[in-house]
């Protein structure tokens, strides 16, 4: 008799924990779409951080776009061409007769990359500044510097969803 009441309160618990669990699915699956398309909907959502922030006119808006996507395609093949001498400097570890001498040209050819990416980007922002009125550029020049920064402490070069 006392196994049976055992496995009841046992079934009991179980069925609790499946309800649980099945509730909490629902709410990632089918409530969290719900929230998520209504916010992709949104207007404001749908212009960029700058636009936003420095309360962009559709015209302004319409050649930040077109900035945008010129820079991200000049400067994928870039941030690529670093990524790829990094992942060889960084296979080097394994091989124990690298010199001082292959270390510091690897690096250096690095650096070379990113000396290119950064005055890319200096460039890219600099014309996009120009299009701004005098009032948007004094916010322009706080929010890019605090952009930047912001980016530097995630890891730097990436750019996954900032298309």
């Amino acid at each position: 008799m006392k196994v049976i009441t055992q496995n009841k309160w046992f079934l009991a618990l179980l069925g609790i924990l499946l309800i649980g669990n099945i509730a909490l699915l629902l709410s990632f699956f089918v409530f969290g779409e719900k929230q998520e398309s209504a916010q992709k909907k949104s207007p404001a959502q749908s212009k960029g951080y700058l636009a936003r922030e420095l309360n962009l006119d559709e015209a302004q808006e319409k050649q930040f776009r077109e900035m945008k996507e010129r820079f991200f395609r000049e400067m994928d093949p870039v941030w690529e061409d670093i990524r790829k001498a990094k992942d060889s400097f960084y296979s080097q570890i394994r091989n124990s007769s690298v010199t001082e001498a292959e270390i510091e040209a690897l690096t250096a050819g690095i650096a070379e990359k990113n000396r290119i990416a950064d005055e890319m980007m200096f460039r890219h922002f600099r014309e996009l500044r120009n299009l701004c009125t005098p009032e948007q550029q004094q916010k322009f020049d706080t929010l890019v510097p605090r952009m930047l920064s912001r980016n530097a402490k995630r890891g730097g070069g990436s750019h996954s969803g900032s298309k």
